[in-house]
């Protein structure tokens, strides 16, 4: 049914349940108590991170590859934002700002960072003794179970996912992207 125009002579499948996700009885709520100190957000952003960041010229160069800006992204970028979005002398000033920081930028899985930890330490959550959860997972149709290995694998190698000895087990499900061909967990 997906990916053919609608016409009048084809019945459109209207998806519907007749009962609710999940009764308001067994919704969690938080626990209103006050946030202990050692679990509290501290920045500790020492000088001043823009500092050593090169200025940008009032006449950018024209556009050379750098690192991961290469031109395929470069067109990209451009193929993304096509028309009067910019100025010619903002796109060109856009260009030399993504080239002069080019590791700032992730076009995939494996070029992702995270904020320097020095600067953010990681978040800890407070929470209640409680028993943990343990939800039966929704099964993979076999068409996609290599597509979401392959996802899965690409996150571990990002550092996205990592191994967990935790005692929860949630859901999780896959779902369709715009583009109607990408998956996202």
């Amino acid at each position: 049914m997906l990916g053919r125009a609608v016409t009048e002579d084809v019945p459109i499948p209207i998806f519907a349940t007749k009962k609710k996700y999940k009764p308001v009885a067994r919704k969690v709520n938080a626990v209103p108590a006050p946030l202990p100190d050692e679990f509290r957000i501290v920045r500790n952003i020492i000088g001043d991170p823009l500092a050593d960041m090169p200025p940008l010229s009032p006449h950018p160069p024209p556009f050379k590859p750098t690192g991961r800006y290469t031109a395929e992204r470069k067109e990209y970028i451009d193929s993304k934002h096509p028309g009067d979005f910019l100025w010619p002398a903002e796109r060109d000033l856009m260009h030399q700002l993504m080239m002069q920081q080019n590791e700032a930028f992730a076009w995939e899985d494996s070029e992702r960072g995270h904020f320097r930890e020095d600067f953010f330490p990681p978040v800890k959550i407070p929470t209640l003794p409680h028993k943990p959860w343990i939800e039966k997972n929704f099964a993979i149709p076999p068409g996609l179970f290599p597509k979401v290995c392959e996802i899965i694998r690409t996150k571990e190698a990002a550092g996205v996912y990592e191994d967990s000895n935790s005692s929860y087990r949630s859901r999780w499900f896959t779902v369709v992207k715009k583009d109607g061909t990408s998956l996202r967990l």
